[in-house]
């Protein structure tokens, strides 16, 4: 979903991410796959580009690959292909609406953010 915006969230003059509807309908597309997650690990990699990869791990025991390539804006809804195989690549244009994304998906999963302990590539952790 490309409706040529450049960014999926706009920061305001206080500093405030700006919430619209396009953003409010690709985050309420997303948070129902997603509400039985009890951790998010977030690393990243460079593969020609940024990438950041979300391990989101399920009470159940089942882990879902997000991977959030560095381009252009797109983010296609969740399709059952996307659920089957536990893994989505989606695209976002800077870190800014990355780590607003990652924010916004931990908050909605009531997720709170810790730092992993090792000097591994996971740079952000969120638990329950």
């Amino acid at each position: 979903m490309n409706l040529e915006r450049p960014h999926l969230f706009s920061i305001g003059h206080s500093d405030t991410a700006i919430k619209d509807h396009y953003n409010e309908a690709i985050m309420n597309d997303l948070y129902p796959h997603f509400k039985d997650v009890n951790k998010i690990i977030m690393n990243n990699y460079r593969a020609g580009s940024a990438v950041t990869e979300l391990l989101l791990h399920y009470k159940d025991g089942h882990v879902f690959t997000l991977t959030i390539w560095e381009g252009g804006l797109d983010v296609a809804p969740v399709s059952s292909c996307d659920i089957r195989l536990f893994h989505k690549e989606i695209s976002l244009p800077d870190i800014t609406d990355t780590l607003l994304f990652v924010t916004s998906l931990a908050r909605y999963i009531g997720l709170q953010p810790s730092f992993p302990i090792d000097d591994s590539s996971s740079v952000l952790e969120f638990n329950s």
